[in-house]
């Protein structure tokens, strides 16, 4: 396998992109592989919640019963989350930004959804 193959595969890879809905508008985007999520808490409000993560792993949020809760997490790229899956997805912005504010989305196919070509996962 030459270096320009490997190179090739990579950068198509790295172009790759997921669609996800905004729960709360219905609207698709599409955003990088790489975009920050969080798990979804069992007492987030499905309508209308802030969630919101400092420092990259505190998160705060109001309950469904109107009470405020901190706890850490671990966020996880979008690439990790599979077609279907409710997740809090991070909204776009600097990956230097010290908070974070996060949206509830579902992992959607994409309309137009095809698979790399063969003969760029082949060797050459």
């Amino acid at each position: 396998m030459d270096g320009r193959s490997v190179r090739v595969a990579v950068t198509v890879c790295a172009m790759t992109f997921v669609t996800v809905r905004d729960l709360a508008t219905g609207e698709c985007s599409s955003r990088p592989r790489e975009t920050l999520t969080v798990d979804v808490p069992v007492d987030f409000p499905r309508a209308g919640g802030v969630f919101v993560v400092e420092d990259g792993f505190r998160a705060s949020y109001t309950a469904v019963e109107r009470n405020q809760v901190i706890h850490n997490v671990r966020p996880r790229p979008l690439s990790w989350r599979a077609e279907g899956e409710r997740c809090l997805v991070a909204r776009s912005g600097g990956t230097a930004r010290r908070l974070r504010h996060y949206r509830l989305c579902c992992v959607e196919r994409p309309p137009d959804a095809q698979a790399l070509p063969d003969d760029l996962m082949r060797p050459a």
